[in-house]
């Protein structure tokens, strides 16, 4: 059992990573694309993505991660060297996932009122270079490599 939950923990990883880097990527896309056309489009690939791979990745990330951990023997409130694994997730979860969420609805914002308005395209520029979606990826990314170090360096 302990190594069909390993599986399911690797797969909804890799799920979870797939969505964090396809966000990243439509974001860079829809901030270096020309026009409101190509922004919205990009923009809204985003948020496919966020609710396609993203959010449910993470999710099934968590609940594999527990069921794996705990089935290893782990208690997963008592086992201290549990703590930044918990930690990391629960930042991800509640930290950065919302924040990624709210700058990507910000900027679809932008970009239908932009694309209704042409005189509104500075202030998509202006969302777009707001750094709410690329800092928060990027800490989500380093919560990764933490999480990652310490489930494989952990006792």
């Amino acid at each position: 059992m302990q190594d069909i939950l390993l599986f399911a923990l690797i797969i909804s990883a890799y799920w979870y990573v797939m969505g964090l880097a396809a966000v990243q990527l439509a974001y860079i896309r829809a901030v270096r694309a020309e026009g409101v056309p190509a922004r919205l489009e990009a923009i809204e690939d985003a948020s496919h993505y966020q609710g396609v791979l993203l959010v449910p990745g993470a999710i099934a990330a968590g609940f594999a991660g527990a069921f794996y951990w705990t089935e290893a023997g782990n208690n997963l409130i008592t086992s201290e060297w549990m703590w930044p694994l918990e930690a990391a997730f629960a930042v991800t979860l509640l930290v950065c996932l919302p924040l990624i969420g709210a700058g990507l609805r910000s900027a679809r914002i932008a970009a239908l009122k932009a694309r209704k308005d042409s005189a509104l395209a500075p202030e998509l520029d202006r969302v777009l270079h707001e750094s709410v979606v690329p800092a928060f990826g990027g800490l989500a990314v380093v919560l990764i490599v933490i999480m990652t170090a310490v489930s494989v360096f952990g006792p």
